[in-house]
């Protein structure tokens, strides 16, 4: 009798654990998908999280950015798998200690569509919401957050017309994120995002398609004061023409 009492109690642990192993991954999972779309504005999915407690390691795998509505049905951003070391016993704290949160395979997709991209749909969100009125407790400290293999593409639709090209843009390193008073997953969402568009509009200066990143109304003055000079300089050559001068 006792030992059926004691191996339904070593049954009911390995239950309790086995559930909050799996708990505390949803639970992660889940702070994740909201910090970022509370940062970003855009439903935001991860595909698995797993965290080791004893360990002080947490991963991340298919993390996607869903496009903002009115752009293409592909996602704005894709990152492959997410490595984070933190640092023994500040796992379960308000205030977590994180030395390097390793990101690799990284798809940005910006777009174009006349006058605004997707891109701009999410610098303006971060720029307008007040990220202290998240209902994040949690903090973080990060050392190192790195980016490789990332590769960028751009999509611009001008007047009807589709220009696409795509590069590869060098791997970089955010430094001490939350260093002053700690960072929520919101937060620390806004940062990599807001750092991974600028250096790849910068990069891709030349690169992505020409016009990208200027507005309808900025084109079209082009192209009138374009089509000005040359009405202009044909009607100087007719001038010339008639009046038999030389052109």
């Amino acid at each position: 009798m006792i030992k059926k009492i004691a191996l339904s109690l070593v049954v009911l642990v390995i239950a309790v654990l086995v559930v909050v192993y799996f708990a505390r991954n949803i639970l992660v999972k889940k702070a994740v998908e909201g910090g970022s779309e509370y940062a970003l504005g855009v439903k935001t999915d991860l595909g698995s999280a797993s965290l080791e407690i004893g360990g002080g390691s947490l991963e991340l795998d298919n993390l996607a950015v869903h496009n903002p509505e009115g752009f293409a049905a592909g996602d704005f951003l894709t990152l492959k798998r997410g490595m984070i070391a933190v640092q023994t016993g500040s796992m379960l704290d308000k205030e977590v200690k994180v030395d390097s949160f390793i990101i690799d395979g990284v798809n940005l997709n910006l777009e174009q569509i006349d006058r605004k991209g997707n891109y701009q749909y999410l610098l303006d969100h971060i720029k307008r919401i007040d990220m202290s009125s998240s209902k994040e407790s949690q903090k973080f400290r990060i050392g190192l957050i790195a980016l490789r293999d990332i590769n960028v593409s751009g999509s611009l639709n001008l007047l009807g017309k589709n220009v696409q090209k795509s590069f590869k843009l060098d791997d970089f390193a955010i430094r001490d994120v939350g260093s002053d008073n700690g960072a929520r997953v919101s937060e620390i969402a806004a940062t990599v995002v807001k750092t991974l568009i600028s250096k790849a509009l910068a990069a891709g200066s030349g690169v992505l398609p020409e016009g990208f990143g200027k507005n309808l109304g900025e084109m079209k003055d082009q192209a009138i004061e374009k089509a000005k000079t040359e009405a202009t300089d044909k009607l100087k050559d007719l001038g010339k023409s008639l009046t038999g001068e030389k052109k």
